[in-house]
């Protein structure tokens, strides 16, 4: 048996702490089963139901169904319902903002929070038959939480106003300061530098990637490899001029075709393909 997390007073701990008041007790929040297909015809408590779509046996349809029912009830009651919709997805929540919170330990905090906060705005907007439901709140929830840090390292960034004795920390090598930057100059846009930043610099996987947008595999391949390719093309042009952020180079992280920058590993392949293994260095 796995040792119990410690929970701190972080705000995804919080959520659980909360959602766990909610779902024990003599009256937990409960979903009526006959409500989904695939489901036991009686009342499911939440934790249980949670329990249910973390199961690899649970069909994806049910899990859209499940999701779906959770947020129209979100959008309807609030409440109760919109604290127990976001525990059931706490897990997926957590994974998207992983990488966001190591890449700035510090704002760790504030990394959750405004993953939660994007994640609520996208439950308030999102429509609940959509397939693949659950993936796509969790990428919204994402893009929010990566404005934040995005804003935190060109903050960083900045050369300070005072003299100091020691040179300040040097970000602006990464690679999100890069596509922000190209967002601004209209190379690329907003979505396509979410896209490259989740897959290549950050732990999601194309194929996840993939179903939040609503797009085929090969689709969102294509997509994401003509962003790439623009973005490599400005870089090594005399458009782009080389300032505090980033050193102009033939070959960034995010135009590498070798995958992501921190492992060197693609995250291009199909949940069916194997890993080969890198050829030894010389």
């Amino acid at each position: 048996m796995a040792p119990r997390r410690i929970l701190t007073d972080s705000p995804f701990d919080t959520l659980e702490k909360t959602f766990d008041l909610l779902v024990t007790g003599p009256n937990p929040l409960a979903l009526d089963g006959a409500t989904v297909a695939g489901l036991p015809d009686r009342a499911i408590p939440l934790g249980e139901l949670k329990a249910r779509l973390l199961h690899p046996s649970t069909p994806f349809d049910v899990r859209d169904a499940v999701v779906g029912e959770l947020v129209a009830r979100s959008q309807t009651q609030g409440g109760a319902w919109t604290v127990g919709l976001a525990g059931v997805l706490l897990p997926g929540l957590r994974r998207a903002a992983w990488p966001l919170v190591q890449a700035c330990p510090g704002k760790a905090a504030d990394v959750e929070a405004e993953t939660l906060t994007a994640f609520l705005a996208a439950v308030a907007d999102c429509t609940p038959g959509r397939a693949r439901l659950a993936s796509r709140l969790c990428w919204l929830a994402r893009i929010g939480a990566n404005r934040l840090l995005r804003a935190e390292l060109a903050e960083r960034a900045r050369p300070g106003n005072e003299p100091v004795s020691v040179a300040p920390p040097r970000p602006w090598g990464h690679p999100d300061l890069v596509l922000a930057k190209a967002v601004r100059a209209g190379v690329l846009s907003a979505a396509d530098a979410e896209l490259i930043g989740a897959t290549r610099i950050g732990d999601i996987d194309l194929a996840d990637a993939a179903n939040a947008l609503g797009l085929g595999y090969k689709t969102c391949h294509q997509r994401r490899r003509r962003a790439e390719s623009a973005l490599a093309e400005w870089l090594t042009s005399d458009d782009y001029p080389p300032d505090e952020f980033v050193e102009k180079r033939a070959e960034t992280p995010c135009s590498s075709s070798g995958g992501r920058p921190r492992h060197g590993q693609s995250m291009d392949r199909r949940p069916d393909q194997r890993r080969s293994t890198p050829p030894p260095r010389r």
